[in-house]
């Protein structure tokens, strides 16, 4: 996934069946999970289940470049 500074899933938190994981590539990431925000950068990973409401941004000036999963697949 790369994200343009500002960039993100969008105003809302949404939810679905599955898990999520990844790493931080480049940049740094917000994740907001059950309106709780973590902050992770380069070299940071993340898991979680889907079905908690989340959302997430690029919070830097740069480009954020993550390797992400999700199962069962969606997209």
């Amino acid at each position: 996934l790369d994200l343009e500074p500002g960039g993100g899933s969008g105003d809302e938190p949404y939810s679905h069946a599955g898990e999520e994981c990844g790493v931080v590539i480049e940049g740094c990431l917000e994740i907001s999970m059950d309106g709780r925000p973590y902050i992770l950068n380069q070299g940071d990973s993340f898991h979680f289940e889907s079905s908690r409401p989340h959302q997430f941004r690029n919070l830097g000036e740069g480009k954020c470049r993550v390797i992400w999963a999700t199962t069962p697949p969606i997209w």
